[in-house]
């Protein structure tokens, strides 16, 4: 099976109310169950960190969820990709450039790109760039 990359919006619909569905269950049952299938670049947690805290901070998320979202993503099997060597820097630094997205959508295309893998996101411009670089996408 071909690997899965996730960014910080898939991992945000696993913990907020509003955003989950059958779809996003189904990545998070697999990622819970089936080591060394999900991947994320380095900036992952810190992203989803940002996310949690700015969703409990507009009220879209308890105060208490906040640090059980955090074990509950823990749960999930995510290998990290180790932080980037300069050349992986400077592809991430032109993908970015040439699709028109920002270097942390473009570390997640990076990684994909590598893996040869499915970009799993909820950011239309971040799949739209999968897609013109002939990676198969999933959103929900």
């Amino acid at each position: 099976m071909r690997p899965w990359v996730i960014d910080a919006t898939v991992a945000l619909a696993w913990l907020i109310p509003e955003q989950q569905s059958e779809r996003t269950d189904h990545h998070y049952s697999q990622a819970r169950s089936r080591a060394g299938l999900y991947h994320a670049p380095s900036l992952w947690h810190w992203q989803l960190g940002e996310a949690l805290l700015l969703a409990c901070r507009s009220g879209r998320l308890p105060r208490a969820h906040y640090e059980r979202g955090l074990e509950l993503v823990a749960q999930a099997q995510v290998d990290i990709d180790p932080p980037l060597s300069l050349h992986r820097r400077s592809q991430v630094l032109r993908l970015a450039e040439s699709h028109h997205i920002s270097y942390f959508d473009a570390a997640y295309l990076e990684l994909v790109v590598r893996f040869n893998g499915t970009l799993v996101s909820r950011q239309a411009d971040l799949l739209q760039a999968a897609k013109a670089c002939g990676i198969a996408t999933d959103t929900f």
